[in-house]
């Protein structure tokens, strides 16, 4: 298991927009370019011709790389995201594109996001400079249904999200609840939110504050869920009593050594010993940030909360080794 900073203030958060082919993504930056709330933001896209940016700029600062008046920076990839986002932190230290607070990256309608994200997560050229922040996935309310049964890459983007968008709700014709019902059994954490026409605020999809009380609302989950087509499972390891951190620390090695490939996300609030405030665990697959004691409680409940998003994996054989671990700690 490789541990990283979750957030330092130096570091640049990065937020993922995925979702599979025809999902939106295109017409969600379409928007989110021409908003306000973008300055400083660089957003890495596949391809400039997609996105209807010519009368926005204000400058071609390089040739895979524009200046827009809004004070966004739009940035085509060239090669791997290591490079283009190394290349980037580069030519802020050359002088020759303005510095920037936030980088938003869209990815192919049929990637696995999972290796982007330990690419940000590990990456040693790029964990000094760079956080990972949100994985948002767009999901087409008219073509959803039969993508998730089909392609298991857009289970897998539907997993490991933290805001799932509902798009293309003027062509649905029909209620979406069928739908956030099946994306609500693949992950149970993220919210799902509807758009009409790519219009979200930048401010709250891109949003890097950690409050509790919305942190420990994602993994209030009160029974598990099953995909069957896929083995997706999500649910939740709920213990009343304070863990010792060790016995977490040694339970989420064992885990990402033997299975990190079927841990598609982890996310925790847990009551440590030794730890006023709650204490926040986050990982994809075999990387995970270091926990992060928070200031506060959300309520009176001390409970520590774990929620896994698996694949294969079922929630007894997690209860067995952290309880192990627990023992021996004691």
């Amino acid at each position: 298991m490789i541990l990283i900073p979750l957030y330092a203030p130096s570091m640049i958060p990065v937020s993922i927009i995925t979702g599979f082919l025809g999902s939106g993504k295109t017409t969600l930056l379409n928007h989110l370019v021409r908003q306000p709330g973008m300055g400083d933001t660089v957003v890495i896209v596949n391809e400039f011709g997609e996105i209807g940016i010519d009368h926005l700029l204000i400058e071609q600062a390089f040739e895979d790389t524009v200046l827009l008046e809004n004070g966004c920076i739009c940035c085509s990839i060239r090669g791997d995201l290591v490079d283009t986002l190394s290349n980037l932190q580069r030519k802020v230290g050359q002088g020759a594109l303005p510095a920037f607070g936030r980088v938003v990256v869209e990815t192919t309608g049929l990637a696995d996001p999972a290796p982007i994200l330990q690419t940000l997560m590990s990456e040693e050229r790029l964990r000094e400079a760079y956080a990972l922040d949100r994985i948002v996935t767009t999901v087409d309310a008219v073509n959803a249904a039969g993508q998730l049964d089909t392609f298991a890459e857009a289970v897998k983007q539907v997993a490991v999200s933290d805001l799932l968008l509902i798009t293309k709700l003027d062509l649905a014709g029909q209620p979406i609840s069928a739908l956030r019902r099946r994306l609500r059994e693949i992950n149970v954490t993220a919210p799902v939110e509807a758009i009409e026409y790519g219009r979200a605020d930048p401010l709250v999809l891109f949003s890097t504050s950690m409050d509790p009380r919305k942190f420990e609302a994602q993994l209030n989950i009160t029974h598990d869920h099953h995909h069957v087509d896929s083995e997706i499972n999500s649910f939740a390891i709920v213990i009343d009593e304070p863990l010792p951190w060790g016995a977490v620390k040694r339970c989420l090695e064992t885990v990402a050594s033997l299975r990190g490939g079927d841990l598609l996300r982890v996310k925790g609030v847990l009551n440590i010993v030794g730890c006023a405030g709650p204490v926040v665990v986050h990982g994809v697959q075999h990387v995970f940030h270091t926990p992060v004691e928070l200031r506060e409680w959300p309520d009176k409940v001390r409970s520590s909360r774990i929620v896994f998003i698996t694949r294969g994996l079922e929630r007894f054989a997690l209860e067995n080794v952290l309880s192990t671990f627990i023992k021996e700690a004691a």
